[in-house]
């Protein structure tokens, strides 16, 4: 490993290890300093190092010329550096690694005739994508705080129930998951709206309030405030009760058996969503259940995919939408279009692949 001297005000050197390749950019820690007499003037960029050791910031230029290195063909640079001023490099960087060699043994570089511009486009069609999932997922939740309260009402109290846990399933006492009614105090606790404020009376234990503040609180009140995944945690607990048979019931015709992972999956794309976090090449741990005639139906009117992709997901919110009259053909009106659009990007999103089993031609085909 090289040693380099760099000189400052024209006598103090120091050691330096130069662990990084790109010309001009020291990424490694000072080993030691000397004081040495230096024969004349010796000048070097002083590198804007991070905590952590090797790494150092990159200017936009500095970012291409690094992507051009290893292989990237950069068709409009100045393009190509104002995107980068806008988006991240480092999110930009998940989807560059499909196309490097071999990027867990430090093989960086791009398989030939990787282009900026085809990864860009694949972002930017997954950013239209990830809205169209969005603008839906709000009219399911939406749907879904309002059956779910209607349902509540009819079986059990409207008020001083839900907040003591009533018509919910508890876990075990050797479990560690938390009771659905702990979710609920937990969401309405941090709601300063002044319709909870009404409701709310001063009873804590603490600083925490205790079930009885929100005994006025009707539960079509309390939905309002409720994050989406406490609403899928209710109706799930509620399995015990006649609830969730009141809310899969028709006309929404919805599995029993099936919703609660359903539901689930629809905050966790949600989840995805909001954040912007990156849907292509996604496999889903926590996979929906999906009636197989129903798969097969989607599967034969729209395209083929893997049980653990984003387009299972996708599959059940059209046959949702469907069923509870919010939508009639969503994939095929506002789904099926971007990805026919993009075949990189439908790839990825009905049969994600791991970094490195992505078929070359697949990747290729993408720079046409």
């Amino acid at each position: 490993m090289p040693w380099v001297l760099v000189v400052f005000s024209g006598c103090v050197v120091y050691s330096v290890i130069l662990t990084d390749p790109r010309p001009g950019l020291w990424c490694s820690k000072i080993i030691t300093t000397h004081m040495h007499k230096w024969p004349g003037p010796f000048y070097a960029r002083k590198p804007e190092m991070s905590s952590e050791v090797g790494k150092v910031r990159l200017t936009y230029g500095e970012q291409l010329d690094l992507l051009k290195r290893r292989g990237m063909l950069i068709e409009d640079e100045v393009e190509a550096a104002a995107i980068l001023s806008r988006v991240n490099y480092y999110r930009l960087s998940g989807y560059f690694r499909y196309w490097q060699i071999d990027p867990d043994h430090q093989d960086d570089s791009f398989i030939d005739g990787t282009s900026f511009d085809a990864v860009y486009r694949l972002y930017e069609m997954e950013r239209l994508l990830s809205h169209e999932c969005s603008m839906l997922l709000a009219s399911c939740e939406i749907f879904l705080r309002n059956r779910f309260a209607y349902h509540y009402a009819e079986h059990f109290a409207p008020v001083a129930s839900y907040a003591h846990g009533e018509g919910f399933s508890q876990p075990l006492p050797c479990s560690k998951e938390e009771p659905v009614q702990e979710r609920i105090l937990s969401d309405l606790d941090r709601s300063n709206d002044l319709f909870v404020l009404h409701y709310r009376n001063e009873i804590k234990s603490g600083t925490s309030y205790l079930p009885q503040a929100y005994d006025r609180m009707p539960i079509w009140v309390a939905v309002e405030v409720l994050s989406f995944g406490t609403l899928s945690r209710m109706i799930h607990a509620s399995g015990v009760s006649d609830v969730l048979d009141s809310i899969v019931a028709p006309p929404l015709s919805m599995s029993r058996r099936n919703f609660p992972s359903q539901v689930r999956s629809f905050v966790y794309l949600r989840n995805r969503c909001s954040h912007f976090n990156r849907l292509w090449n996604i496999s889903v741990s926590d996979a929906p259940a999906l009636n197989r005639n129903i798969a097969n139906r989607i599967k034969r009117n729209y395209r083929t995919f893997d049980e653990r992709s984003i387009y299972k997901i996708l599959a059940v919110m059209h046959h949702f939408v469907q069923n509870a009259g919010i939508c009639d053909d969503w994939l095929g009106v506002r789904i099926e279009p971007l990805l026919q659009a993009n075949p990189l990007l439908a790839y990825g999103i009905a049969t994600p692949k791991k970094y490195g089993e992505m078929p070359r031609e697949v990747l290729i085909d993408a720079n046409l």
